[in-house]
């Protein structure tokens, strides 16, 4: 099973301090706000880095996102079915 995760590492000393599981969200609307091919299953880490990935995140996943603190980044887990 396929998930995929905001999370939030600090400026400074990059430690994780959060992640959103984003549920109800396509691999189609992650292609097309981070344009990348159709063909692309986005199994890497991305950079949230424009105002328009900032908006659609927080609207659509209710999240409050602070740039100027944090890094944040899309990413993909893999989960087997019986956990």
């Amino acid at each position: 099973m396929i998930k995929r995760l905001l999370r939030s590492f600090e400026k400074k000393g990059e430690n994780l301090v959060g992640e959103t599981l984003l549920n109800n969200v396509s691999l189609e609307e992650l292609q097309k706000l981070f344009k990348v091919d159709s063909s692309n299953p986005m199994y890497d880490c991305y950079l949230i880095e424009n105002k328009e990935q900032f908006d659609y995140l927080q609207n659509k996943f209710n999240v409050k996102l602070n740039d100027e603190l944090y890094d944040y980044y899309l990413e993909t887990d893999t989960f087997s079915e019986d956990n």
